[in-house]
């Protein structure tokens, strides 16, 4: 059976109660994973409650920002969830981005890779019983296994990925650069000495759901330019084969976005339409697509997320 995940944002205007409902919903129309972002939230308790009112779902963060909590804390708050959930959880870490990191959090990002890094090995050797070093009482080790997925933008941190990671969680990336995805998991596992499938690979990708294909692209371009002001988004869709629109998303406007761009990296249009993309992505080596739901025209963000539900599960 083909797995999908689905995300569900708080800051996009949900109240926990009906992140809880379209949880329950998901679980009950056999949706394999629910992920929950994280800006000016807190993407850990909301798995925490999520998990509390499902049985079946996997939850994971998508993705928890490790310049906002010390890796001890954040390894005490997995194995809660991971209790919780009675072993359903996946804890996913990433960099963020630097204008959200040094810009709105006041925090400093200095060699993000090398800190990811170390902050991973911190929280595996806290959840797996090897403890906290200088700790007066050590912390408690997990019940339940604690996987670690990285969410990868470059190359460098995908083969990070394969060297470290239980999973790798892609974004917005074409299939065209999934061969490129491939060859640096190998990298990063032959370092391990392991293999490269022994890594989970999820993959983002943004839907904009309807029979009216114009305001689902006109929703589409929207959301791609806000991705194009970060720049490693930017640098990603420039190393994608989006050159040009990568150089005028920079100075702003989605008019930059292209059709081409909006045709690889969205899910758009009627449902149909969509899943036959998301069997091209699977074919490609995406073991679990990852769809973010986008509000088209008057939608609210739950309608948005419904329809994902509904379309995809």
């Amino acid at each position: 059976m083909d797995r999908v995940g689905i995300v569900a944002a708080t800051f996009e205007g949900l109240s926990l109660a009906q992140l809880q409902e379209l949880a329950r919903e998901a679980e009950a129309a056999g949706v394999a994973a629910l992920f929950l972002p994280e800006f000016m939230n807190d993407a850990l308790a909301n798995c925490q409650a999520v998990a509390q009112v499902t049985s079946r779902l996997t939850v994971g963060s998508w993705v928890a920002n490790i310049y906002l909590r010390h890796p001890a804390l954040c390894a005490q708050t997995a194995v809660t969830v991971a209790d919780v959930s009675r072993g359903r959880f996946i804890l996913g870490l990433g960099v963020s981005h630097r204008p959200i990191v040094e810009g709105v959090y006041q925090e400093k990002m200095e060699r993000p890779r090398d800190f990811l890094r170390q902050y991973i090995t911190t929280v595996r050797n806290a959840v797996t019983g090897k403890g906290y070093p200088g700790a007066p009482i050590q912390p408690r080790a997990a019940t339940h296994a604690v996987p670690v997925y990285i969410a990868a933008l470059a190359l460098g941190t995908v083969e990070l990925a394969g060297e470290i990671g239980d999973g790798v969680m892609l974004d917005l990336c074409p299939t065209s650069r999934l061969p490129k995805v491939r060859a640096a998991l190998e990298r990063g596992a032959a370092k391990a000495g392991r293999r490269a499938s022994a890594v989970e690979v999820t993959a983002g990708l943004l839907a904009c759901l309807g029979d009216d294909l114009d305001a689902a692209r006109t929703a589409a371009r929207a959301a791609l330019a806000r991705y194009g002001q970060l720049p490693f988004y930017n640098k990603l869709f420039d190393n994608s084969g989006f050159r040009q629109e990568a150089a005028a998303l920079a100075r702003g406007g989605a008019q930059a976005v292209s059709d081409r761009m909006v045709e690889e990296l969205v899910l758009l249009g009627p449902p149909a339409r969509c899943r036959a993309r998301l069997a091209a992505l699977r074919a490609a080596g995406v073991q679990l697509p990852v769809i973010r739901p986008v509000r088209v025209g008057e939608q609210t963000y739950a309608q948005a997320v419904r329809q994902v539900i509904e379309a995809f599960a």
